[in-house]
């Protein structure tokens, strides 16, 4: 059934990707000092541009004309399909009006006239004079009606109004539109998907309006779906666009809104924002689920791609939160760190991840680049993180010794502190050692490692030690029980480290020679004992 359900799914989101038309570009009016002035739909929720949409807010809240919120929306949130069309445009008399009534107004608030907003350049005739007689999509305040929509009759309410946010003048013309979606809601993506979708093409009339869709409801409904979705090539449609929705109604759905949370993730945790909040924009609903997704690119981020580009991975995997809403990186940024990274990816091979499609970030109201540069991070730094990324053994995490020691193998350039791209690459070394022991070693009360369990993981990586200078290393890290996890990671670290050292010295000789295998193990021996 499921497996038919997806079929029937692939080949309806077809037809329905055929059929857009201009109204999937057409999002609801989120704006509160706009709900009541006659329309629900924008194609630009965030503001017009050149308009500031909290400066609009200020004038509005003067209510120093009957008609402000009238003028002040049509131009700074303008009706979906105004551009075209000059009868969803306010008049020039009626903005000649409101600026003459607001100028003593707002002197008085000290608040300037957009100066955007020019009267000469709207219509003189054929056009909105006044909240009144405003053209289209008039909410009648007595409309609700029963529900006739069958996918929508068992919902916790059971009465709509129309027009929808989307333009749907009646139930049947809904109808047609939200079946597209049945199969989805059929294969049980997501138990919101249902709810949400009701809630955007029949909506819930309160004292006879439209009650606005649930912004968490939307998150946690794409959070389930997107990726089902995007296995067989479609988008989440434009018109569902989470951010642009509110949280006013959540309580009506027994959510309440997501709230900001302090980051976890250790590849992120010293950039200029340290609150992030989920669902994020792929469908992760947690750190730890966005952790391991992005953990792919702990080690080829540095290796390929340098530091810079995890700026855009941690904004997101883990966007940044404020006032409880996620702040998402723009298009452009998506396109940017694509045109860094993945031609260098795909030179070995590796493609750009299927979920970090760019047509899928917003193009307005998002981060488009990055204003700070993160610190150098010293041994003390990198213990925190560590433990901040739960790198840790039963509760015991690793020590500011070993800590050091981690920091020289990957201090590259020998600076005494490491930047993102060696801290990358360090957490990554740590997440190996880790689930090596942890697999192997854990079991035992309390979790440590026998010497002939440390000679053969020594023997494992590739360091040749004779029983002399293996005794010496053995004593000087292990305890009464044997090796804990910390003298673990200090003795793998230590070794590497002077293998390193070895090599490198190497590749200074003046002739392309051939050294024994001997030689690496009498160098081992003069520095250990």
């Amino acid at each position: 059934m499921e497996h038919l359900c997806l079929m029937i799914l692939s080949l309806l989101l077809s037809v329905a990707h055929s059929r857009r038309d201009d109204r999937t570009t057409c999002k609801p009016v989120t704006a509160s000092f706009c709900q009541d002035v006659g329309y629900t739909t924008t194609a630009h929720p965030s503001g017009a541009v050149g308009f500031n949409l909290q400066q609009i807010g200020q004038i509005v809240g003067t209510a120093c004309s009957p008609h402000i919120a009238t003028l002040m929306c049509r131009v700074a949130i303008p009706e979906c399909g105004s551009e075209e069309d000059s009868r969803m445009k306010p008049c020039r008399s009626l903005c000649v009006k409101v600026k003459a009534d607001c100028e003593s107004a707002l002197r008085a608030k000290r608040l300037s006239w957009p100066t955007r907003l020019q009267c000469e350049a709207l219509p003189e005739s054929n056009c909105v004079q006044g909240q009144e007689d405003t053209p289209v999509f008039q909410v009648d305040t007595s409309s609700c009606e029963t529900i006739t929509v069958p996918l929508c009759k068992n919902l916790p309410y059971n009465e709509t109004i129309m027009p929808n946010m989307l333009r749907h003048q009646s139930q049947d013309e809904a109808r047609l539109e939200i079946h597209q979606f049945w199969p989805l809601v059929e294969v049980e993506c997501s138990p919101h998907l249902k709810p949400f979708l009701c809630s955007l093409y029949i909506p819930k009339c309160v004292s006879g309006k439209p009650e606005p869709p649930c912004r968490t409801l939307c998150e946690e409904a794409r959070s389930g779906c997107y990726p089902l979705m995007r296995q067989y090539g479609f988008e989440w449609p434009k018109a569902f666009d989470c951010p642009t929705f509110t949280t006013e109604s959540c309580e009506s759905y027994g959510l309440t809104s997501s709230v900001c949370e302090s980051i976890t993730i250790p590849m992120c945790k010293d950039l200029p924002y340290n609150q992030t909040i989920f669902p994020n924009l792929l469908g992760h609903t947690s750190q730890r689920q966005a952790f391991t997704m992005m953990s792919f690119f702990n080690s080829m981020v540095q290796a390929l791609c340098g530091g810079d580009i995890r700026v855009f991975l941690c904004r997101a995997y883990a966007p940044q939160c404020e006032g409880g809403q996620a702040l998402q990186p723009c298009r452009s940024f998506c396109e940017k760190a694509q045109k860094q990274c993945g031609e260098k990816m795909s030179n070995f091979g590796v493609s750009w991840p299927n979920e970090l499609q760019c047509s899928a970030f917003p193009e307005e109201n998002c981060i488009s680049q990055e204003d700070k540069s993160p610190k150098m991070m010293n041994a003390e730094d990198v213990l925190a993180l560590l433990n901040a990324g739960g790198y840790s053994v039963q509760g015991k995490s690793l020590r500011l010794k070993t800590a050091r020691l981690l920091l020289t193998l990957m201090d590259a350039d020998n600076s005494g502190n490491l930047n993102a791209a060696e801290y990358f690459k360090l957490e990554h070394y740590v997440a190996v050692i880790r689930r090596e022991y942890v697999e192997s070693h854990e079991s035992r009360n309390p979790p440590s490692v026998k010497q002939n369990q440390m000679k053969k993981a020594v023997a494992a990586r590739g360091f040749s030690l004779d029983d002399d200078t293996f005794r010496v290393l053995w004593e000087e890290y292990c305890s009464q029980d044997g090796n804990d996890y910390d003298n673990y990671v200090s003795v793998l670290t230590k070794l590497q480290i002077l293998k390193d050292r070895f090599q490198a010295r190497l590749l200074t000789l003046p002739c392309d020679c051939q050294v024994a295998s001997f030689s690496l193990k009498q160098f081992m021996k003069s520095a250990i004992i």
